[in-house]
């Protein structure tokens, strides 16, 4: 008689199954019989466990993703863009380019073929403008597209950035993108801020926000129905988080959200943590004390993050590597920092909106004007620095003054000893970490508080790769997915977005 794959005992099947990605190859073995049912049953609360475990353990390891086929089409390489995870799918939406080029094209990574596939908009329906640094959240089977900014070209420099107030949704059943008529006031364009899904509405914290006569950070709450797509203002208690951008959202169930991190201007990184409970008509902040901020990330706004199981994790850099990545003095969030002349300050980003009764605008402190950047500077946010000057000119004088003196040993005619062969050093590595924050105890009504965790060789995983910012981390089943970013070329110091994708998931055992 033939021997079938069902003759195999339970804990081996199991462990096949278990080498399928956790999607979609899982609900068709559900489908098979009574046994597989079980096993597949098995196999996701093992999944869940297992990777459960290995946060609290940093049990984890990195697996970056190739293409099978170069012929297949892939999403460009990619910064500052927006990510979220609906059912098997990433969905990745715009971003910029190395060449300071924005995008407004939205693409699916199936997570269970590992293949990408590019989302058009059926019908006489328009894109969202070209941007970056916007929100995008996912609600029943629609995305949710708000805010951005599109960096200005090169040349001219000096130009600024234009900020968007644009709201998009796209249809994931229809397959196409909308864009909701508002006669409500809506909030100012924006971009750099957060947003989370309670219930049937959407909450916008913060961002970098444009009003009629300054651009500043902000740290207003903004509330978008999502029945009727109408907006208001939300009233907040008068303690609140400082006004900042880049900043993480994390939702906590329907009624509470909390900001960590993010950045209030130049050189002003945030690390503190504040909780929003929205039970009452006046919503209320509380701030976190946090412990053992030793064992935090090394920067909160420009590393993603995520929530998983009252864990936040955020990726950075590994604090006992040499910081080849620094925080330059000169930050440009826009380029011009004035409204331009003889612009109306009340036109419409989007030409479909409906022209709105605005409400009126809050108070925010003003910022000073950034000192300008040269004009080959084209990121527009950051750029990687060379941290180590004095170390370079030590070594050039060194270097000059072991010439002069074999100059000298040989007009004195004195034999030069061979030279000796320079060992090879040991390539930097400056690597992808993760760092992880308890948030277990922040609901606690006496003594709330967030704690970071020490990690295992400095939150360095196996596997990892080299580090990367303005990329996304979202969450799959038992697995996190990295996406894009810039990445530091260690040779000759340029930067360069990149298309990577990276999983961040638990070793498999050897049964």
């Amino acid at each position: 008689s033939m021997t079938s794959i069902n003759d195999l005992p339970d804990e081996v099947l199991e462990f096949i199954i278990d080498l399928l990605p956790p999607y979609q190859d899982l609900e068709n073995c559900r489908l098979v019989c009574r046994r597989w049912r079980e096993l597949v049953r098995n196999v996701r609360f093992r999944k869940t466990i297992s990777f459960q475990r290995g946060v609290m353990e940093s049990n984890l390891c990195w697996k970056e993703w190739q293409p099978p086929d170069p012929r297949t089409p892939i999403i460009a390489g990619r910064y500052s863009h927006s990510a979220t995870v609906y059912k098997s799918m990433m969905y990745i939406f715009g971003g910029g380019s190395s060449e300071v080029t924005t995008f407004n094209d939205l693409w699916a990574f199936n997570l269970s073929s590992r293949s990408w596939n590019r989302c058009n908009s059926h019908g006489a329906h328009p894109y969202p403008s070209p941007k970056a640094r916007a929100t995008m959240v996912s609600h029943e089977d629609k995305l949710i597209v708000f805010g951005g900014l599109r960096y200005p070209p090169s040349y001219p420099p000096y130009q600024r950035v234009n900020l968007f107030d644009e709201l998009h949704v796209y249809n994931l059943e229809e397959k196409h993108w909308t864009y909701p008529k508002i006669s409500t006031p809506w909030p100012p364009a924006m971009a750099g801020h957060s947003a989370t899904i309670h219930g049937q509405q959407m909450v916008v914290f913060g961002g970098l926000q444009e009003t009629p006569l300054y651009v500043a950070c902000s740290n207003t709450v903004w509330c978008l129905d999502l029945n009727t797509f109408s907006w208001r203002l939300q009233e907040t208690s008068v303690l609140k988080p400082a006004p900042r951008i880049d900043h993480y959202q994390i939702r906590l169930g329907e009624q509470y959200l909390l900001i960590a991190g993010g950045l209030g201007g130049v050189n002003n990184p945030f690390t503190d943590m504040w909780l929003l409970t929205m039970t009452s008509p006046v919503w209320s902040w509380r701030e976190i004390p946090v412990r053992k901020k030793k064992f935090s990330a090394t920067r909160m706004w420009t590393n993603p993050s995520c929530h998983v199981d009252n864990k936040l994790i955020v990726l950075g850099q590994n604090c006992s590597l040499p910081k080849d990545l620094q925080i330059t003095a000169q930050i440009r969030m826009n380029h011009q920092w004035q409204h331009p002349r003889n612009q109306d300050p009340h036109r419409l980003r989007n030409p479909h909106y409906e022209q709105p009764n605005r409400a009126p605008e809050p108070p925010r402190p003003t910022f000073q004007p950034l000192p300008r950047a040269p004009p080959n500077h084209h990121l527009g946010m950051l750029a990687f620095r060379d941290s180590f000057p004095a170390q370079e000119m030590r070594e050039r004088r060194l270097s000059a003054l072991q010439k002069r003196e074999q100059e000298l040993q040989a007009r004195r005619g004195i034999q030069r000893p061979p030279p000796k062969t320079p060992a090879a050093k040991r390539p930097r590595q400056n690597c992808e970490a993760v760092f992880i924050c308890d948030l277990s105890r922040v609901l606690d009504t006496l003594e709330p508080f967030a704690e970071w965790l020490e990690t295992r060789e400095g939150g360095v995983l196996s596997g990892a790769p080299l580090k990367t910012i303005l990329s996304t981390l979202v969450v799959g089943n038992g697995e996190l997915i990295m996406f894009g970013g810039l990445e530091q070329n260690a040779s000759h110091g340029s930067y360069a977005a990149n298309n990577h994708v990276h999983f961040v998931t638990v070793p498999h055992t050897v049964i």
